[in-house]
């Protein structure tokens, strides 16, 4: 029963990574509600969930060849400063990753609850792109993915933005590319940490690639407003729980 949730929660993950963001906000709880402690339900997930954004980021192939300079700009960065947030995550003791979670699950909620604000970031006409805000933000954005990465598509969307990209179809294209490569370099690392659950992975894995796939076809036709307000109940449910579980 309990692997069979983890699919539908790798499922709504892989789905709403590519629709409208934060599908780790859903992953991340069920797995600690399962049983698992926050640091290994946060490395089980993050195996997991990888494939999904990958899977979502296919479907945008097309629309990431009008981009391949910031493409290939974006899987490099994000995988190589993945790697500092993860051993940041592995070799930090424990104990401080179980008091800063619930406020980064409640950031995440509110970053992706806002992700709307963002897109009015994004200029009516294209410019010459900004690397000076890119580079920078695809560093930080590679550090955070890989100690936790919840919320680190709205971040990478409000960073092209800024930077002037207008094409938000791009956009989403390249969030689901820098992000899914940035996890699964960092997935790389947990797999050797010993840590993974990975019956729970696999299922999880499973869901998110199918998740992905289905929201890679319908993310432009959807209304991404209703998903945002579930996963911002669900993150600030989840940030109270830890909180008081934590204290």
């Amino acid at each position: 029963m309990d692997l069979f949730v983890a699919l539908l929660a790798g499922m709504a993950s892989g789905f709403l990574n590519v629709v409208a963001g934060g599908g780790t906000l859903i992953v991340f709880p069920t797995l600690v509600a399962l049983g698992l402690s926050p640091l290994v339900a946060n490395v089980t997930a993050a195996v997991g969930v990888f494939p999904g954004s990958l899977a979502g980021s296919w479907t945008y192939r097309k629309v990431l060849k009008e981009q391949k300079q910031l493409a290939l700009i974006a899987v490099v960065l994000m995988p190589i400063f993945s790697i500092i947030g993860a051993l940041l995550l592995l070799l930090l003791p424990e104990r401080n990753f179980e008091l800063i979670v619930p406020f980064l699950i409640g950031s995440a909620g509110i970053l992706i609850a806002i992700q709307p604000l963002v897109y009015k970031l994004f200029p009516k006409n294209s410019y010459k792109l900004d690397y000076k805000v890119i580079i920078p933000g695809f560093i930080v954005s590679g550090i955070y993915v890989g100690y936790f990465g919840a919320g680190t598509g709205v971040v990478l969307l409000a960073i092209f933005g800024l930077a002037g990209l207008s094409n938000i179809q791009q956009a989403n294209g390249l969030k689901n590319l820098g992000s899914g490569t940035g996890n699964a370099i960092a997935a790389l690392l947990f797999i050797f940490s010993g840590l993974v659950v990975w019956q729970t992975a696999i299922s999880v894995a499973i869901g998110s690639i199918l998740g992905g796939i289905l929201g890679g076809r319908f993310a432009q036709k959807l209304d991404a407003s209703y998903f945002r307000i579930i996963i911002l109940f669900v993150a600030v449910i989840a940030s109270i729980y830890l909180f008081i579980k934590n204290s």
